[in-house]
């Protein structure tokens, strides 16, 4: 195998590792990440490692610092809210393509999960119930057909993922989830694209007021 394929292969086996331990908490915000035990760990060389981090911190995940070295990176309340507003543009402007683009098979297979959905809310089975969230947006997202715009979200999800996983863990969030899944199937079914953005955007903005519990607990040192 090439070496340099190699030592890609090796640096993007790390990411995926570091991205799940800090997404999970493994990782805290503001730890130390330390290159040498990394390598211990992994049982690598420092290249992979250090080609891991740089990807890492390109992602948003550590940050480097004068004199201190990589750790995980800390996001303000006023810096994950700025990132939630762009969140909200690019996810419901996903919503709208998606319904410009829409076939009866992604309006049946949607109608489908909403359906799931709704007796997993009854169950109060919170684990199925993300599941078939995370399904039901994705499948709404490859469906707007704008690679570039599906790439940029994507991305934002994976720096927003902490503090979306901390928002499904109110009370309510089922009962909430549901209600606005049921308007974005309607708004699908009238084929009212600009409806469909709307409900998208403003579910992501609400999110917002949850920032205060959830800093309080996540990112306080």
């Amino acid at each position: 195998m090439d070496e340099r394929i190699q030592q890609k292969s090796l640096a993007e086996h790390i990411v995926d590792d570091l991205e799940q331990k800090i997404v999970s908490g493994v990782h805290k915000p503001g730890q130390r990440i330390v290159e040498e035990a990394l390598c211990s760990t992994y049982g690598v060389s420092r290249s992979p490692v250090r080609e891991a981090l740089r990807l890492l911190e390109n992602q948003g995940f550590v940050v480097r610092e004068p004199r201190r070295g990589i750790s995980v990176a800390r996001i303000t309340p006023r810096e994950a809210e700025n990132i939630y507003r762009i969140r909200a543009c690019l996810e419901g402007l996903a919503m709208s393509l998606a319904v410009q683009h829409q076939t009866p098979e992604l309006l049946k297979t949607l109608n489908d999960l909403h359906q799931q959905m709704i007796r997993a809310a009854k169950k109060k089975t919170r684990g199925p119930y993300h599941k078939l969230n995370q399904k039901f947006h994705e499948l709404i997202i490859n469906a707007c057909d704008n690679p570039r715009l599906i790439q940029l979200i994507r991305n934002f999800d994976r720096q927003t993922v902490r503090y979306r996983l901390a928002v499904t863990q109110t009370p309510r969030w089922m009962d909430t989830s549901t209600e606005i899944h049921a308007e974005l199937v309607a708004a699908f079914e009238a084929g009212d694209a600009d409806a469909a953005e709307q409900i998208r955007r403003q579910a992501v903005l609400r999110q917002i007021e949850q920032f205060p519990e959830i800093f309080t607990h996540e990112e306080q040192p």
